[in-house]
């Protein structure tokens, strides 16, 4: 059943050069970030809201029948909801054969750091140029 909710959440793009979150490894994410719980949560939550709708299991729908059970979930039960799409998110955008293909650098930006352009300090001139706009009081 994992495997249909990734596909349904981030099915990945031919296009785009990225793959579907099912081609990576989502168990290790799991076990390294001691979210089973979170995920068979939010399972179970997916199973009980596709037999009210549905009457049938979350594997036996359509694609878009497993997206209207997703967005109910996200309305019935919204913590468990964003706490597992934080994760798939985090799963997904941390790993570094997506980074590399969105090219953003497929390494953490620290301790390294990131070349980041020159910054243009001339938009704070006006906010320097008035002044203190708060004042303290002492006792």
């Amino acid at each position: 059943m994992i495997d249909k909710v990734l596909n349904a959440i981030l099915p990945g793009s031919e296009a785009l050069g990225l793959p579907s979150a099912t081609k990576l490894d989502f168990a290790l994410y799991q076990k390294e970030n001691l979210m089973q719980g979170v995920t068979e949560d939010f399972l179970s939550e997916l199973s009980l809201i596709a037999t009210e709708k549905f009457e049938t299991d979350f594997d036996n729908l359509d694609d878009q029948q497993r997206m209207n059970v997703i967005n109910n979930c996200k309305i019935k039960n919204f913590r468990i909801f964003s706490v597992f799409i934080k994760h798939c998110f985090r799963f997904y955008y941390s790993n570094k054969q997506v980074l590399s293909v969105l090219n953003v650098g497929s390494a953490p930006p620290f301790p390294q750091g990131n070349i980041l352009d020159e910054d243009d300090w001339e938009i704070l001139e006006p906010v320097l140029e008035r002044g203190y706009t708060c004042r303290t009081t002492q006792n």
